[in-house]
């Protein structure tokens, strides 16, 4: 029993001392990847979210504003149109009726005009006639009461019967103008009724305004509209085209955003393929989502593009901020930073590295400009793991 007492002890201090040993025991420097600093092109980037919108004039809703019911529909959801395609028609019998006793009123008015410049002329002319008689009665009457070969009654007579068909064909000549200014304005009010109903019956017949998709059909044949304050909307069109990205800049970032900056985007459905476009506009007016704070910048969609993308798509980033091209960079992933400092592992040697303070520029997808602190050719450690008790600065 106490030899195996003894054998047990020794086992143990057997395994303790090969503990304490592997303790003890630095683990040696590795390095499991390497990148050489060159001369390269680099661009700054800012990766932002965004989504595919309409422009503006894009989206038409089509009204109508007659009232009645829809007897004609010619189109459904998902149907091209082109602008100036008759889309629906609504009932305009009514209307038509109203048009047609227009015309008949607009008839009856020219006739009664036409009577007016008939008789009135003629009738002045006979007034005209009788005026010139009674004048030259009267004088004749007074170059005798001269001679006295009449009387002054007479003479006064003949004055009275000028003056009264004077009178009279003056009468006439202001009724004549007066009638036809009150038949030509009457034509006039007619004229300007009939083609108030004849814009009404266009109001029946609901065209297209611009070529597009039908996105939207909320009327049918053999419902009732009925035109009030709001124009009833009937039909929706798109215009799959006239599309525009908006960007949700965070305010951290919005800072370095230019109108004119180029831009790539990717969208979900195609992953493979690299969208470009450039920044528009940049709205002043903030968004807030989720209690973060974004600015919309505008990048407008081109028609080559329009024909991959859709309404509502979410879209993967790149705003390219700034280029250089044949500087020092080296891979992003040979950039530390340690003790609020940015230093690389520069390879003097197998496994062996040395710690280099850097002074970096644009930090780009991949790579980093160096501004200072390493030359070209430099190999740096990527990947590489370090003893824990060593001082970085020896290796």
């Amino acid at each position: 029993m106490k030899k195996l007492i003894v054998i047990g002890i020794g086992i143990a201090i057997l395994v303790a001392g090969l503990i304490a040993a592997r303790a003890l025991t630095k683990p040696a420097t590795k390095v499991l990847d390497t990148a050489r600093v060159a001369k390269g092109d680099i661009r700054g980037i800012i990766v932002q979210t965004g989504i595919i919108k309409p422009q503006v004039g894009a989206v038409v809703k089509i009204g109508a504003r007659a009232t009645g019911t829809i007897t004609k529909m010619n189109v459904k959801i998902g149907d091209r149109v082109k602008s100036g395609q008759l889309i629906a028609l609504i009932d305009d019998r009514e209307i038509q009726r109203a048009i047609e006793q227009q015309r008949a009123s607009l008839t009856a008015a020219r006739n009664t005009l036409a009577q007016i410049e008939l008789t009135y002329p003629e009738r002045i002319r006979e007034a005209a006639a009788n005026v010139d008689y009674a004048k030259r009665t009267y004088e004749r009457e007074t170059e005798l009461l001269k001679r006295e070969f009449t009387t002054q009654d007479a003479v006064d007579r003949a004055r009275s019967q000028y003056d009264a068909t004077d009178a009279i064909l003056k009468r006439l000549r202001s009724e004549y103008e007066t009638q036809l200014a009150i038949a030509k304005a009457h034509i006039e009010d007619i004229s300007a009724q009939l083609r108030q109903q004849e814009t009404k019956l266009t109001y029946t017949k609901i065209f297209s305004p611009i070529d597009g998709i039908v996105a939207d059909v909320t009327a049918q044949e053999g419902e009732t509209i009925v035109a009030g304050l709001q124009v009833a909307n009937l039909v929706t069109v798109l215009d799959p085209t006239l599309l525009e990205m908006w960007i949700y800049v965070d305010e951290t970032d919005i800072g370095n955003v230019r109108v004119g900056q180029p831009v790539e985007y990717t969208v979900d459905t195609f992953t493979d393929k690299v969208f470009h476009g450039s920044i528009e506009k940049i709205y002043p007016q903030p968004v807030v989502k989720e209690n973060i704070v974004y600015y919309l910048a505008i990048v407008r969609v081109s028609k080559e593009d329009s024909a991959f993308l859709r309404p509502e798509m979410t879209t993967h980033i790149k705003i390219i901020t700034d280029r250089k091209e044949n500087i020092l960079v080296a891979p992003n992933a040979a950039i530390k930073f340690e003790l609020g400092k940015q230093v690389a592992y520069r390879v003097v040697g197998p496994n062996k590295v040395e710690k280099v303070d850097v002074k970096t520029g644009i930090r780009g997808e991949d790579m980093t400009e160096i501004v200072s602190g390493l030359s070209e050719g430099d190999v740096l450690a990527t990947k590489l793991v370090l003893p824990v008790s060593s001082k970085p600065e020896s290796q």
